[in-house]
């Protein structure tokens, strides 16, 4: 529920933000409807987060990168990058600061990768 809570507030903050290619609308449904499949993954082990803020097949992880993953983060990189543009910040920093809120809000069970790079369920 917090992990849902904390995308949201993640596409919230985007729809704020104006998209260049894309519409912020189009990449916050797209989000939405990939989030199902994403947290099934999660649960599964087979995806985890990583300290920069994407989506990664943890060592553990028995999957392969599908569309999926690969889409999420194409489009985190976007919300990242506009972000990044609207309050001065590098989107590296943007990713890892949400890496920390998604790390804060993931459900017990789920990989994540600490900032040292190690990683870990929580």
């Amino acid at each position: 529920m917090t992990a849902r809570l904390l995308s949201c507030l993640a596409l919230v903050t985007l729809s704020t933000v104006v998209a260049h290619a894309d519409s912020a609308a189009d990449i916050r449904r797209r989000m939405e409807q990939r989030l199902p499949a994403i947290d099934a993954l999660k649960a599964e082990g087979a995806v985890g987060e990583n300290n920069r803020g994407f989506l990664e097949v943890p060592p553990a992880g028995k999957a392969s990168p599908g569309a999926v993953i690969a889409d999420e983060n194409r489009d985190r990189e976007t919300v990242y990058a506009l972000i990044a543009k609207q309050t001065g910040a590098t989107a590296d920093a943007v990713g890892k600061a949400r890496a920390r809120q998604i790390a804060t809000g993931s459900k017990s069970g789920v990989w994540i990768q600490d900032e040292a790079g190690q990683w870990k369920k929580k």
